[in-house]
C-alpha cells in the first residue's frame, strides 16, 4: 500500500511539472500568435508561484509587443537580477529598448544575449536592426551576412537582409531575400515580410504582385493599418479610386489620427470627382496638421472652415 501511495505521489508530481511546462509553452505560443494579453495572463499565473526569469522574459516581450516598454524593462531587469547571464532576459531587455528607440542601449543588450548564447539567431537579427536604427548600415549588413552563414535556415535574417537591400536601393535583391524568408516559413514577422515584399514589388512597378503581397499581409494581420494604406496607394496609382478609398478608410480605422491617410481619402474622392466627400476629408486632414490638405481646402472647397 505504501508503495502504491508513493507511486501515486510521483505521478501527481510529474503531472504537475508537465502542466507547468505546458503553461509556459502556452505563454510562448500566445506570444508567437500575437495574443499578447493572453501571454501576460499566463505569465501572471506562473509568476504568482515563483520569479522564474524565463517567465519574466516572456512577459517582458509581450509587454514590448503591446508598447508597454516601461513594464517590459522592469520584467527584464528583474529577470537579470535573478540570472544576469540569461540570454532570454538580455534579449527581452534589448527588444524593449529597441521599441523605445534607444538603439545604442539595445545593441549592448543584444551583444550580451549573444555572449550568453552564441546560437541565439534572433539576437543577431536584433543587432542588425539596432545598427539600422543607428543608421550604421554597413555594420548592419556585415552582422546580417555573417549570421546568415551560421544560420542559413533562419527566416528573420533573410528578412533583415531584404530590408537592408531595399534601403540600399536594390528592390529586386530585396524581393529575392523576402522570397527566401517566406520559403523558410517565418512565424515571427510574416506580416512584415509580405508588407515589405509588396513595397519592393511596388518599387519595381510590379503592381499586381504588390497588391497580392499587401492582401496576404492583411490576411495575416487584419488589424494593422500599414498594408491597407500600402494597397490603397497602389490602387490610387492604378486609378482605381473607389477601391483606394475602401482601403484608406480601413487603414483609418486603425490609425484615426494619421493625417496622411485622411488626406489620401480626400485625394481619392477628388480624383473620382466626388468633390463634396473630398472636401470633408481635406478639412479633417488639415485640422490634423496636413498642409497639403489645407491647400486643397483653399483651392477646391467652398466651405473653407476647418473641422
Amino acid at each position: 500500500m505504501k508503495k502504491i501511495i508513493i507511486i501515486g505521489i510521483l505521478v501527481t508530481f510529474f503531472a504537475s511539472l508537465r502542466a507547468q511546462v505546458q503553461t509556459l509553452d502556452d505563454a510562448v505560443q500566445n506570444l508567437r500568435q500575437k495574443n499578447y494579453a493572453a501571454a501576460v495572463e499566463v505569465c501572471n499565473e506562473l509568476l504568482a508561484k515563483s520569479s522564474d526569469p524565463s517567465v519574466l522574459s516572456v512577459r517582458s516581450q509581450a509587454y514590448t509587443a503591446m508598447g508597454k516598454y516601461d513594464l517590459a524593462l522592469q520584467d527584464a531587469d528583474k529577470a537579470l537580477s535573478v540570472d544576469n547571464k540569461s540570454d532570454r532576459a538580455h534579449y527581452a531587455k534589448a527588444e524593449a529598448l529597441y521599441g523605445r528607440k534607444e538603439y545604442d542601449k539595445a545593441l549592448t543588450e543584444y551583444n550580451a544575449a549573444v555572449a550568453s548564447n552564441a546560437q541565439m539567431s534572433e539576437a543577431y537579427a536584433g543587432k542588425a536592426r539596432a545598427y539600422m536604427g543607428l543608421q550604421n548600415y554597413k555594420e548592419a549588413m556585415k552582422v546580417t551576412e555573417d549570421a546568415m552563414k551560421t544560420f542559413p535556415g533562419e527566416a528573420e535574417l533573410f528578412f533583415t537582409h531584404g530590408l537592408l537591400n531595399f534601403q540600399r536601393g536594390k528592390p529586386k535583391s530585396a524581393v529575392e531575400d523576402y522570397d527566401k524568408a517566406l520559403s523558410l516559413n517565418p512565424s515571427r514577422n510574416l506580416y512584415q515580410v509580405y508588407l515589405n515584399r509588396g513595397l519592393a514589388n511596388e518599387a519595381l512597378l510590379e503592381y499586381d504582385a504588390a497588391v497580392k503581397d499587401f492582401t496576404n499581409a492583411i490576411a495575416t494581420d487584419p488589424n494593422s493599418s500599414g498594408a491597407y494604406l500600402a494597397r490603397g496607394n497602389v490602387k490610387y496609382v492604378l486609378s482605381k479610386y473607389s477601391e483606394a478609398v475602401e482601403d484608406f478608410k480601413k487603414a483609418e480605422v486603425f490609425s484615426p489620427d494619421n493625417s496622411v491617410i485622411t488626406y489620401n481619402i480626400g485625394m481619392s474622392y477628388y480624383r473620382n470627382e466626388e468633390r463634396s466627400a473630398a472636401c470633408k476629408y481635406f478639412q479633417k486632414s488639415c485640422s490634423q496638421g496636413n498642409n497639403n490638405a489645407c491647400k486643397m481646402v483653399i483651392l477646391n472647397c467652398s466651405d473653407r472652415k476647418i473641422n
